[in-house]
Protein backbone atom coordinates (compact mmCIF):
# COMPACT_ATOMS: atom_id res chain seq x y z
CA UNK A 1 0.00 0.00 0.00
CA UNK A 2 1.26 3.47 -0.88
CA UNK A 3 0.63 5.86 1.98
CA UNK A 4 0.52 9.64 1.97
CA UNK A 5 2.51 10.80 4.98
CA UNK A 6 1.58 14.44 4.33
CA UNK A 7 -2.12 13.91 4.93
CA UNK A 8 -3.25 15.04 8.42
CA UNK A 9 -4.99 12.38 10.50
CA UNK A 10 -8.73 12.97 10.57
CA UNK A 11 -12.20 11.51 10.49
CA UNK A 12 -14.29 13.42 7.97
CA UNK A 13 -17.97 13.28 7.09
CA UNK A 14 -19.75 14.20 3.88
CA UNK A 15 -23.16 15.88 3.67
CA UNK A 16 -24.80 12.50 3.02
CA UNK A 17 -23.19 11.05 6.17
CA UNK A 18 -20.43 8.99 4.58
CA UNK A 19 -17.27 8.77 6.65
CA UNK A 20 -13.57 8.73 5.81
CA UNK A 21 -10.56 8.03 8.05
CA UNK A 22 -6.94 9.08 7.60
CA UNK A 23 -4.46 7.74 10.15
CA UNK A 24 -1.12 9.36 11.11
CA UNK A 25 0.77 6.86 8.91
CA UNK A 26 -1.30 7.93 5.90
CA UNK A 27 -3.53 4.88 5.65
CA UNK A 28 -7.03 5.73 4.51
CA UNK A 29 -10.47 4.17 4.69
CA UNK A 30 -13.80 5.16 3.21
CA UNK A 31 -16.34 6.00 2.16
CA UNK A 32 -18.12 4.08 4.90
CA UNK A 33 -21.75 4.39 6.03
CA UNK A 34 -22.80 6.21 9.18
CA UNK A 35 -24.40 4.59 12.20
CA UNK A 36 -27.74 6.36 11.76
CA UNK A 37 -27.95 5.28 8.11
CA UNK A 38 -27.19 1.69 9.08
CA UNK A 39 -29.87 1.70 11.78
CA UNK A 40 -32.51 2.67 9.22
CA UNK A 41 -32.82 -1.09 8.65
CA UNK A 42 -34.66 -1.35 11.97
CA UNK A 43 -38.43 -1.29 11.50
CA UNK A 44 -39.78 1.90 13.07
CA UNK A 45 -43.21 1.74 11.41
CA UNK A 46 -45.14 1.07 14.62
CA UNK A 47 -44.08 4.16 16.62
CA UNK A 48 -44.00 6.33 13.50
CA UNK A 49 -47.50 5.32 12.42
CA UNK A 50 -48.81 6.06 15.91
CA UNK A 51 -47.11 9.47 15.89
CA UNK A 52 -48.33 10.34 12.37
CA UNK A 53 -51.92 9.35 13.16
CA UNK A 54 -51.78 11.50 16.29
CA UNK A 55 -50.59 14.49 14.27
CA UNK A 56 -53.39 13.97 11.75
CA UNK A 57 -55.95 13.80 14.56
CA UNK A 58 -54.61 17.03 16.07
CA UNK A 59 -54.79 18.71 12.67
CA UNK A 60 -58.40 17.54 12.19
CA UNK A 61 -59.40 19.01 15.57
CA UNK A 62 -57.65 22.29 14.79
CA UNK A 63 -59.30 22.56 11.36
CA UNK A 64 -62.71 21.80 12.87
CA UNK A 65 -62.23 24.54 15.44
CA UNK A 66 -61.19 26.98 12.72
CA UNK A 67 -64.19 26.23 10.53
CA UNK A 68 -63.81 23.06 8.49
CA UNK A 69 -66.81 23.67 6.15
CA UNK A 70 -65.51 27.10 5.20
CA UNK A 71 -62.04 25.71 4.43
CA UNK A 72 -63.46 22.85 2.37
CA UNK A 73 -65.52 25.34 0.38
CA UNK A 74 -62.30 27.19 -0.50
CA UNK A 75 -59.79 24.39 -1.15
CA UNK A 76 -62.07 21.39 -1.68
CA UNK A 77 -62.05 17.98 -0.08
CA UNK A 78 -58.60 17.10 -1.48
CA UNK A 79 -57.21 20.36 -0.13
CA UNK A 80 -58.42 19.54 3.35
CA UNK A 81 -56.97 16.02 3.05
CA UNK A 82 -53.59 17.41 1.99
CA UNK A 83 -53.59 19.86 4.91
CA UNK A 84 -54.21 17.01 7.33
CA UNK A 85 -51.51 14.79 5.82
CA UNK A 86 -48.92 17.58 5.66
CA UNK A 87 -49.14 18.32 9.38
CA UNK A 88 -46.80 15.48 10.22
CA UNK A 89 -44.17 16.96 7.90
CA UNK A 90 -44.09 20.46 9.36
CA UNK A 91 -44.24 19.11 12.91
CA UNK A 92 -41.30 16.83 12.08
CA UNK A 93 -39.34 19.74 10.57
CA UNK A 94 -40.14 21.93 13.57
CA UNK A 95 -38.91 19.22 15.96
CA UNK A 96 -35.74 18.72 13.89
CA UNK A 97 -34.99 22.46 14.03
CA UNK A 98 -35.39 22.52 17.81
CA UNK A 99 -33.18 19.44 18.16
CA UNK A 100 -30.40 20.93 16.01
CA UNK A 101 -30.54 24.23 17.91
CA UNK A 102 -30.31 22.50 21.30
CA UNK A 103 -27.38 20.35 20.13
CA UNK A 104 -25.48 23.38 18.82
CA UNK A 105 -26.10 25.38 22.00
CA UNK A 106 -25.14 22.50 24.29
CA UNK A 107 -21.90 21.94 22.36
CA UNK A 108 -20.89 25.58 22.81
CA UNK A 109 -21.97 25.68 26.45
CA UNK A 110 -19.97 22.68 27.69
CA UNK A 111 -16.89 24.07 25.90
CA UNK A 112 -17.12 27.21 28.02
CA UNK A 113 -18.64 29.51 25.41
CA UNK A 114 -21.71 31.71 25.90
CA UNK A 115 -23.93 30.84 22.94
CA UNK A 116 -26.86 32.98 21.84
CA UNK A 117 -30.24 31.97 23.21
CA UNK A 118 -33.23 31.81 20.87
CA UNK A 119 -36.82 31.91 22.18
CA UNK A 120 -37.67 28.54 20.59
CA UNK A 121 -35.24 26.67 22.86
CA UNK A 122 -34.93 29.02 25.83
CA UNK A 123 -36.63 26.75 28.37
CA UNK A 124 -34.72 23.69 27.20
CA UNK A 125 -31.31 25.30 27.41
CA UNK A 126 -32.01 26.76 30.84
CA UNK A 127 -32.82 23.22 31.94
CA UNK A 128 -29.66 21.87 30.28
CA UNK A 129 -27.43 24.54 31.87
CA UNK A 130 -28.87 23.78 35.31
CA UNK A 131 -28.47 20.04 34.80
CA UNK A 132 -24.84 20.41 33.65
CA UNK A 133 -23.88 22.56 36.62
CA UNK A 134 -25.33 19.98 39.03
CA UNK A 135 -24.28 16.82 37.18
CA UNK A 136 -20.67 16.65 38.34
CA UNK A 137 -19.68 15.65 34.81
CA UNK A 138 -16.35 16.79 33.34
CA UNK A 139 -16.02 17.15 29.59
CA UNK A 140 -13.67 14.98 27.57
CA UNK A 141 -15.13 15.58 24.09
CA UNK A 142 -18.23 17.30 22.76
CA UNK A 143 -19.40 16.73 19.17
CA UNK A 144 -17.02 14.02 18.00
CA UNK A 145 -16.72 11.54 15.18
CA UNK A 146 -15.89 7.83 15.47
CA UNK A 147 -14.65 5.28 12.96
CA UNK A 148 -14.20 1.52 12.91
CA UNK A 149 -11.90 0.03 10.26
CA UNK A 150 -12.72 -3.62 10.97
CA UNK A 151 -16.47 -3.28 10.41
CA UNK A 152 -16.16 -0.14 8.24
CA UNK A 153 -18.57 2.39 9.69
CA UNK A 154 -18.45 5.89 11.11
CA UNK A 155 -20.62 8.03 13.33
CA UNK A 156 -21.12 11.34 15.10
CA UNK A 157 -21.67 11.51 18.86
CA UNK A 158 -22.55 14.23 21.35
CA UNK A 159 -20.71 13.81 24.65
CA UNK A 160 -17.83 11.86 26.15
CA UNK A 161 -17.35 12.80 29.81
CA UNK A 162 -16.15 11.73 33.22
CA UNK A 163 -19.09 11.50 35.61
CA UNK A 164 -18.84 12.51 39.27
CA UNK A 165 -17.47 9.03 40.14
CA UNK A 166 -14.74 9.34 37.50
CA UNK A 167 -16.32 6.83 35.13
CA UNK A 168 -16.19 7.42 31.38
CA UNK A 169 -19.73 8.06 30.20
CA UNK A 170 -20.86 8.19 26.58
CA UNK A 171 -24.05 10.22 26.18
CA UNK A 172 -26.31 11.37 23.39
CA UNK A 173 -28.65 14.36 23.62
CA UNK A 174 -32.26 13.72 22.60
CA UNK A 175 -35.06 16.27 22.37
CA UNK A 176 -37.87 14.14 20.90
CA UNK A 177 -40.49 12.04 22.63
CA UNK A 178 -42.66 12.50 25.67
CA UNK A 179 -41.42 13.27 29.16
CA UNK A 180 -40.58 10.03 30.97
CA UNK A 181 -40.00 8.01 27.83
CA UNK A 182 -37.60 5.09 27.65
CA UNK A 183 -34.66 4.65 25.29
CA UNK A 184 -35.66 3.50 21.82
CA UNK A 185 -34.01 0.38 20.41
CA UNK A 186 -32.19 2.36 17.72
CA UNK A 187 -30.80 4.75 20.36
CA UNK A 188 -29.38 1.84 22.37
CA UNK A 189 -27.68 0.42 19.28
CA UNK A 190 -26.43 3.89 18.33
CA UNK A 191 -24.53 4.15 21.62
CA UNK A 192 -23.36 0.55 21.21
CA UNK A 193 -21.89 1.33 17.80
CA UNK A 194 -20.09 4.46 19.01
CA UNK A 195 -18.46 2.74 21.98
CA UNK A 196 -17.41 -0.24 19.83
CA UNK A 197 -15.60 1.92 17.27
CA UNK A 198 -11.80 1.88 17.09
CA UNK A 199 -11.11 5.59 16.79
CA UNK A 200 -12.51 8.90 17.99
CA UNK A 201 -11.75 12.48 16.97
CA UNK A 202 -13.06 15.96 17.79
CA UNK A 203 -15.46 17.16 15.09
CA UNK A 204 -13.36 18.75 12.36
CA UNK A 205 -10.16 17.97 14.25
CA UNK A 206 -6.86 16.67 12.95
CA UNK A 207 -6.09 14.34 15.83
CA UNK A 208 -7.35 10.76 15.94
CA UNK A 209 -7.33 8.85 19.24
CA UNK A 210 -8.04 5.22 20.13
CA UNK A 211 -11.59 4.93 21.45
CA UNK A 212 -11.40 4.83 25.26
CA UNK A 213 -13.19 2.16 27.24
CA UNK A 214 -16.70 3.32 28.10
CA UNK A 215 -18.01 2.49 31.58
CA UNK A 216 -21.47 3.97 31.32
CA UNK A 217 -24.00 4.96 28.66
CA UNK A 218 -26.82 7.49 28.88
CA UNK A 219 -29.34 9.50 26.91
CA UNK A 220 -29.93 13.07 28.01
CA UNK A 221 -33.58 13.77 27.29
CA UNK A 222 -33.85 17.56 27.10
CA UNK A 223 -37.39 18.93 27.33
CA UNK A 224 -38.94 22.17 28.50
CA UNK A 225 -39.65 20.44 31.82
CA UNK A 226 -36.01 19.59 32.45
CA UNK A 227 -33.22 17.14 31.64
CA UNK A 228 -33.52 13.46 32.50
CA UNK A 229 -30.63 11.01 32.37
CA UNK A 230 -31.87 7.78 30.82
CA UNK A 231 -29.46 5.03 31.76
CA UNK A 232 -28.69 2.56 28.96
CA UNK A 233 -27.31 -0.91 29.66
CA UNK A 234 -25.05 -2.24 26.93
CA UNK A 235 -23.67 -5.76 26.96
CA UNK A 236 -23.17 -8.76 24.71
CA UNK A 237 -26.78 -8.85 23.50
CA UNK A 238 -26.67 -5.22 22.38
CA UNK A 239 -23.36 -5.75 20.59
CA UNK A 240 -24.73 -8.82 18.80
CA UNK A 241 -27.82 -6.82 17.80
CA UNK A 242 -25.69 -3.94 16.48
CA UNK A 243 -23.52 -6.21 14.34
CA UNK A 244 -26.64 -7.99 13.10
CA UNK A 245 -28.09 -4.64 12.00
CA UNK A 246 -24.79 -3.80 10.31
CA UNK A 247 -24.74 -7.16 8.50
CA UNK A 248 -28.35 -6.66 7.36
CA UNK A 249 -27.50 -3.17 6.08
CA UNK A 250 -24.53 -4.49 4.09
CA UNK A 251 -26.62 -7.35 2.69
CA UNK A 252 -29.35 -4.92 1.59
CA UNK A 253 -26.78 -2.64 -0.07
CA UNK A 254 -25.20 -5.58 -1.89
CA UNK A 255 -28.60 -6.89 -2.99
CA UNK A 256 -29.66 -3.45 -4.21
CA UNK A 257 -26.46 -3.22 -6.30
CA UNK A 258 -27.26 -6.52 -8.01
CA UNK A 259 -30.79 -5.54 -9.01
Amino acid sequence: MIVDLTAPPAITRTSDHRYYLTLPDGQKWGPCPGVTSILDVIDKSGPLMHWASGQTADAAIALHEQGWPELEAIVGREGVKKALMERRNWKRDEAAHVGSAVHAWADDFVKGNLPKVTPAIENRIKAYAEWWENSGWKLRLSEFTVFDTKSEYGGTGDLLCFDREGRTVLADIKTGGKVGRKAYESEVLQLTAYSNAEYISPMGGTTVYPMPQVDRWALLHVTEEGVREIEVNIGDRERVAWYAALALYKWMQATKARL
